[in-house]
């Protein structure tokens, strides 16, 4: 597979370590990844798709875990559970919901994080 650069350079394997790096000490919007790969490597359609499946694969198998914002949590964030912890079934129910919902994903929907952030 040949390896993407985004309009300032980086390549997709770059952004991807960066982002799981960031996730360990901050949360990382899935909204975010979509408008990495849209507005930063210039992609749509099914190569954007395939970059957002990459990108949670990377994630998921890193360590960090999908989670979203909840005030009750003691750190203010929670897991989100009903993914599973397999990498490319976490990545394909993601991209499923994203495609269902016709939409990007908002601030109020899944984000990445090492169990650290959110414990």
């Amino acid at each position: 597979m040949s390896h993407l650069l985004s309009k300032h350079g980086i390549s997709d394997f770059e952004w991807f370590r960066a982002t799981v790096n960031e996730a360990q000490s901050d949360p990382v919007g899935m909204w975010s990844m979509i408008r990495a790969g849209r507005e930063g490597f210039a992609l749509n359609g099914g190569e954007l798709e395939d970059f957002v499946r990459r990108f949670v694969v990377e994630m998921i198998t890193a360590g960090a875990v999908p989670i979203k914002g909840d005030k009750k949590a003691p750190f203010g964030w929670s897991p989100v559970p009903r993914y599973g912890g397999e990498p490319a079934k976490v990545a394909d129910s993601l991209i499923g919901e994203w495609q269902e919902s016709k939409s990007d994903p908002g601030l109020d929907g899944i984000w990445f994080a090492f169990p650290s952030v959110w414990k």
